[in-house]
């Protein structure tokens, strides 16, 4: 038992590294997911008109959301 602890203690700090580098990778790669859908999020809303009417513009013209009497 006592020739094997060095090999056990080494095996042990690759597969905790190795935990640990693939925990950073998979961090990392949120961080960028988020970066590119919150650049692609602000791309879309610099494309849109500033004025889009908000909600009513898709009731427009409808008679269950008009605001004149008949």
């Amino acid at each position: 038992m006592d020739g094997a602890l060095p090999l056990i203690l080494v095996e042990g700090v690759l597969v905790f590294g190795g935990v640990l580098a693939f925990a950073w990778w998979q961090f990392r790669d949120l961080r960028r997911e988020r970066e590119r859908a919150a650049a692609k999020q602000t791309a879309a809303q610099a494309e849109t008109p500033a004025s889009d009417g908000g909600a009513d513009a898709a009731y427009e013209g409808s008679e269950r959301f008009s605001t004149t009497k008949r």
